[in-house]
């Protein structure tokens, strides 16, 4: 009896692999040496750490917390916030070569970072049950802006971590969005643009990554490197999805804050998003995954507003099933 593969597809899958491999040996030749970006000195990234490490694990159960339990939670945790606001005030980046050759002692940083998002939102909740939605907000608004600055000069985990932090963020706030008065929202809108104005962009995710990619590769045979690099194509496409989403969530809150505004001030909807330009919006917000603007339509005193979302395609405003890259994305 004969056994295995015929001889020709034997010899496909032969010569099949032998081409991924080329197709990988290529990829790590046009693939820029490992020459980390220098870091910014001092770096916001090292306050944050910081702030993250003098967290304690009573700041994962915050929604569960009273108004006594959360104001106690809050007030144990003042140098903490201090010094991530201090934070705020510095450049940062990830440090990209740190966080490379010593992964497993970096990765750490990212669960303090991300119970860190956890104090500002729980600090946010208290300002909401003392009747502050302008305190909240500010809140709410500093977690988006660190999911933002932590993802800096970094690469795929860091985003993901980055993208976590954002839709903590963007549910306080568009929770506490409807109590603003018009002066508490133009704060809000004047904050949204600032951080779209120094939002991380894709392309820096991925170059980050191919760096991290060259030295994990160098860790394996060649011959297992078509197998890594097509996983880890894999996730970043998914992860893209992903970045994107949370990009047009933000700028669906900050068309959101502009038309609410202008509602309250005008005594009526806008008829389109550009009649909100410059008054209460300095551009109209673009929506990722299409490049053109967000979608809007209004409707009486209120309006539709919404991104195409992950599938890129109009759905006309209905709302994609959670779980599901299948319909439109809406702010809330």
């Amino acid at each position: 009896m004969r056994s295995g593969f015929p001889k020709r597809k034997v010899g496909a899958l032969g010569a099949g692999l032998l081409l991924l491999v080329l197709l990988a040996l290529a990829w790590m030749a046009v693939t820029p040496q490992s020459h980390f970006p220098p870091e910014p000195h001092p770096n916001g990234y090292y306050d944050f750490v910081a702030a993250g490490q003098m967290t304690s694990d009573g700041v994962e159960d915050y929604q569960d917390l009273d108004h006594a339990s959360l104001q106690r939670l809050v007030s144990a945790h003042e140098e903490a916030c201090k010094r991530l606001r201090e934070g705020f005030g510095r450049p940062c980046a990830v440090p990209l070569q740190h966080a490379i050759t010593n992964f497993a002692v970096w990765s750490k940083d990212l669960m303090s970072l991300k119970r860190l998002a956890k104090l500002l939102s729980a600090e946010g909740r208290l300002a909401e049950m003392d009747g502050r939605p302008g305190d909240a907000a500010r809140s709410y608004v500093e977690t988006l802006r660190l999911g933002n600055e932590i993802s800096r000069q970094g690469f795929l985990i860091a985003r993901m971590v980055g993208i976590a932090i954002e839709g903590i963020g963007a549910q306080g706030l568009g929770r506490v969005l409807p109590a603003l008065n018009p002066g508490q929202t133009r704060v809000v809108i004047r904050e949204l643009e600032n951080l779209e104005r120094s939002r991380v962009s894709w392309q820096e995710v991925r170059r980050a990554e191919r760096l991290f990619m060259r030295q994990e590769l160098k860790k394996v045979s060649p011959l297992s490197w078509p197998q890594g690099l097509w996983q880890n194509w894999q996730v970043l496409v998914s992860t893209e999805s992903r970045h994107k989403s949370a990009v047009a969530k933000v700028r669906l809150l900050q068309a959101e804050a502009a038309a609410r505004c202008y509602l309250a001030e005008q005594g009526r909807a806008p008829s389109t998003l550009q009649e909100l330009v410059p008054q209460y919006l300095t551009r109209v917000p673009e929506d990722p995954f299409t490049g053109g603007s967000l979608f809007y339509r209004p409707q009486t005193t209120n309006w539709l507003l919404y991104s195409v979302g992950p599938d890129g395609t109009d759905d006309g405003g209905v709302r994609a099933p959670r779980g599901s890259n299948k319909g439109d994305l809406f702010w809330n």
